[in-house]
C-alpha cells in the first residue's frame, strides 16, 4: 500500500512536471506574441506621426503618439524572459547583451521623451528631426539585436 502511494505520489509530480513544462512553453509562446503585438501597436504610433509630419498640420497629435511609444517601450523591454526565441526574430544577443538591450531601450525612451516635447511645440521641423532620431534608436536596437526579415 505504501509503495503503491509513493508510485502514485511521484507519478502525479511527474505528470504536473510535464504541465508545469507546457506551461511555460506556452506562456514563452504568447510572451513572443505580445512582443510582436506590441511592436505592431509601435509601427502604428510610429505611421501616424508620420503622417501628421506629412500632412504639415498641428503637431500637437503627436503628443499622444509618443506617449503610446513610450508606454509601449516600457512593457515591451519586459518581454523577454530566457528562452522564449521561438518563433522570434529576437536574435542571442538580447539576452547575452542584456545591458546593451536595456541600453537600447532607454536610447529609444529618451528619443520617445524629445518626440513628445517637439510634438508639443508646435514646430514642425523639430518634430521631424525628432522623429528622424526615434527611428535612428529603432533601427540601432534592430541592427543588433533582430534578425534580419528575408
Amino acid at each position: 500500500m505504501r509503495k503503491t502511494l509513493v508510485v502514485a505520489i511521484v507519478g502525479a509530480l511527474a505528470a504536473g512536471g510535464m504541465v508545469g513544462g507546457a506551461t511555460i512553453a506556452f506562456a514563452q509562446a504568447n510572451v513572443v506574441k505580445d512582443r510582436q503585438e506590441n511592436r505592431k501597436q509601435a509601427g502604428a504610433a510610429m505611421r501616424a506621426v508620420k503622417a501628421i509630419i506629412d500632412a504639415k498640420g498641428p503637431t500637437s497629435g503627436a503628443v499622444e503618439q509618443a506617449a503610446k511609444l513610450k508606454t509601449l517601450e516600457m512593457a515591451f523591454i519586459k518581454m523577454f524572459p530566457a528562452g522564449s526565441t521561438a518563433d522570434s526574430k529576437a536574435l542571442p544577443t538580447v539576452w547575452s547583451d542584456w545591458a546593451g538591450f536595456q541600453a537600447a531601450s532607454k536610447a529609444s525612451d529618451a528619443a520617445y521623451d524629445k518626440l513628445a516635447v517637439a510634438a508639443g511645440s508646435g514646430d514642425q521641423a523639430a518634430l521631424a528631426a525628432a522623429f528622424a532620431d526615434v527611428g535612428k534608436t529603432c533601427g540601432a536596437c534592430h541592427d543588433k539585436f533582430r534578425a534580419k526579415s528575408n
